[in-house]
């Protein structure tokens, strides 16, 4: 890694980041990204300069990459070949939706200070300046730092508010998660369980295995050893009452046919679609009229309000022994886009994270 070091007449640092060197057609390459040297200066007033420790890494992560000239929507957004890649949302609006957790260097902002541990900056970079008001002071130790962008962060709050205001779960129902062994799924399934739900996952590899035997999923359908339209037919001979949908694409239309009366289809996220060149056609509406569907999408962005009622539900959980969780960490910033290349080809085994440094002062 590059090593931090301080230019005293600018009062700025030379900053380790990642810039996007292409622009994929599809899965991004190792190629698409290039380590650089990016500046972060001395905070102005009001401002802190803090240095990420852990990096959160999702798929929506490609959504925000640009296209080739020929491709059109989804793909690319928000960022050019040439500029940082971005973690979280861009541009940042509240500091929950950020994709780095550290720690304080220096402030010039009342509310913080050094040694603060904060969640904030969307940039792939070491060091990050940032408004106060843009920073989330977090109240916890070095050690529970990873789980401030996972289990109490936003994924697991992303479940959250889809169970809470769109799946109502209730008890006896068949609970179908696509995407179970991800950051969404593993928390989205065991919420459906505490709701007293029959819980189905839809995974790949180690982890159909892992969410069964770890985190008490009832079955889970390994996708790469079975089809899912067979599974399904063997695992809900009576059809889904509930289908929470990470995945989009054919997984989506295999659970959105076999639907109860009244079933319902939560669209959270469209992973398996965030690499293609066009979005996949939808569902047909004839079975939303004659089964009394309901298909609702939502956006986390629209229930920061409810952030405190889930951090107190989730500590209650924790502290009953009702949920697990797993990250899967790399080490070192230059590893991040093989990080996100493993988990939009789904070979992540949890919540992914690239953890850039131990402490706040490494290499300073």
């Amino acid at each position: 890694m590059i090593a931090d070091a301080t230019d005293a007449a600018s009062g700025s640092f030379t900053n380790p980041a990642i810039r996007v060197a292409g622009a994929p057609g599809g899965i991004p390459e190792a190629s698409d990204f290039e380590l650089c040297d990016a500046q972060a200066t001395e905070p102005g007033p009001g401002e802190v300069l803090f240095r990420s420790l852990y990096m959160s890494i999702d798929p929506a992560m490609r959504r925000k990459m640009p296209s080739p000239v020929e491709a059109p929507a989804p793909l690319g957004g928000q960022i050019a070949v040439g500029d940082i890649m971005v973690a979280g949302q861009t541009p940042l609006e509240h500091p929950l939706f950020a994709g780095h957790a550290g720690e304080v260097i220096a402030s010039r902002h009342p509310d913080f200070a050094p040694g603060d541990f904060v969640r904030g900056g969307s940039g792939w970079q070491t060091l990050h300046t940032s408004p106060g008001e843009l920073l989330m002071k977090l109240d916890c130790e070095r050690s529970e730092l990873l789980d401030e962008l996972g289990i109490l962060g936003q994924p697991a709050f992303v479940a959250w508010c889809g169970m809470e205001r769109v799946a109502q779960v209730q008890p006896g129902e068949t609970f179908v998660i696509s995407a179970a062994g991800g950051a969404i799924g593993m928390a989205a399934g065991q919420m459906a369980k505490i709701a007293g739900a029959r819980v189905i996952g839809i995974a790949s590899g180690e982890k159909a295995d892992f969410v069964v035997n770890e985190l008490g999923f009832d079955a889970c359908i390994a996708r790469d050893r079975e089809p899912v339209e067979a599974a399904l037919d063997r695992l809900c001979p009576d059809g889904i009452d509930v289908c929470f949908d990470n995945v989009g694409g054919n997984v989506q239309r295999a659970c959105f046919d076999r639907l109860r009366d009244f079933g319902r289809l939560v669209v959270c996220g469209m992973a398996g679609e965030y690499n293609a060149p066009e979005a996949d056609a939808g569902p047909p509406l004839r079975p939303v009229l004659r089964k009394r569907l309901t298909i609702k999408g939502f956006v986390v962005y629209d229930h920061i309000d409810l952030y405190p009622v889930f951090r107190e539900r989730m500590a209650g959980w924790r502290r009953d022994g009702l949920f697990r969780y797993r990250y899967d960490i790399a080490e070192g910033l230059e590893n991040a886009p093989g990080a996100l290349i493993a988990v939009l080809e789904g070979r992540n085994r949890g919540k992914a994270v690239v953890r850039l440094a131990r402490s706040a002062h490494d290499g300073l």
